[in-house]
């Protein structure tokens, strides 16, 4: 939780950052802040590798495109997955590859609805109105693993095992059947 969390704020330093001081500084003279929204991050990569080289610039934005990319793919690939595996109760079998082809194509068409009614603008609403109520979970997910960590840590200083497999319990029902 923490690492990708340190990552994004890193990202965001540097790249925001940049394009702030650039921009305050008067050194990008406006093409940053001119840049359409989606096209930020572009030009501020441009501007600040265009003294070293145009084709370095260029192979920026190509990493950068495909670096999204694999993050939206990913993301949508264990969005379908998750959901899969709630509905099937952990089944990956056979049986539930209809349901993942079900989701992966309703999840398409409901983002190309999107995109053709309302743009990215309304993919953006759509992420924020579905992001509140995850948010939340998130938020008692972590403390869950929290509590979860703490209480391992107490049962461990206790000398009680915080993992109970089935062989042992097994074990202790046929000794316990035994006196």
């Amino acid at each position: 939780m923490i690492v990708p969390s340190l990552m994004c704020f890193v990202w965001f330093s540097w790249a925001g950052g940049t394009a702030i001081d650039l921009e305050l500084n008067g050194g990008a003279n406006g093409v940053i802040f001119d840049a359409p929204n989606s096209d930020k991050i572009f030009a501020v990569t441009e501007f600040m590798l265009a003294p070293i080289a145009e084709i370095l610039s260029w192979a920026m934005a190509v990493m950068i495109v495909v670096l999204l990319m694999t993050f939206l793919v990913t993301s949508a690939e264990f969005a379908v997955l998750i959901v899969n595996t709630i509905k099937t109760a952990g089944d990956e079998g056979p049986k539930a590859r209809p349901h993942i082809l079900f989701l992966g194509v309703a999840l398409g068409l409901v983002v190309a609805g999107l995109l053709i009614l309302g743009g990215t603008s309304a993919i953006q609403t759509a992420v924020v109105i579905g992001a509140l109520p995850f948010s939340v979970v998130m938020a008692l997910m972590a403390v869950s693993l929290i509590k979860t960590i703490y209480n391992d840590g107490k049962r461990e200083a206790a000398g009680v095992p915080s993992i109970h497999s089935e062989i042992e319990g097994a074990t202790g029902n046929a000794l316990a059947a035994q006196e």
